[in-house]
């Protein structure tokens, strides 16, 4: 299997997650200016932010990519999971610095997606 569609995809996934990571502060100082109606474009958006993350994990299993990569995406994936629930339950005193985590592991997962190499030097 050719390796580039995979370290394409990683990327991707990577930019994905952390631009809706962004996307969810703007879509929630939004809804708090008093649009309700960002609530729920807030709410799908929090899917895009997990399926980029299970992207991210498929990708980095299927390039065999060390395990620290796979472990960073799961841990994405586990905080959006978490990050989802405390939005439900309106947990703000938790939900908005997960979020700041968050945009942590964006940054994270796109870093490493950008210096991930199929090749050594």
């Amino acid at each position: 299997m050719k390796k580039k569609p995979m370290v394409w995809l990683l990327r991707t996934a990577g930019v994905l997650f952390l631009v809706a990571v962004l996307g969810q502060a703007v879509l929630a100082g939004l809804f708090v200016t008093g649009d309700t109606g960002f609530l729920d474009v807030h709410e799908i958006n929090s899917t895009v932010v997990g399926l980029a993350a299970i992207a991210w994990i498929i990708a980095s299993i299927v390039l065999k990519a060390p395990l620290r990569m796979v472990l960073v995406g799961v841990a994405a994936l586990l905080a959006t999971g978490a990050q989802i629930g405390l939005g439900h339950a309106r947990g703000l005193g938790l939900h908005i610095p997960l979020g700041v985590a968050l945009f942590g592991a964006g940054i994270t997962l796109t870093t490493l997606a950008f210096s991930y190499r199929t090749e050594p030097k």
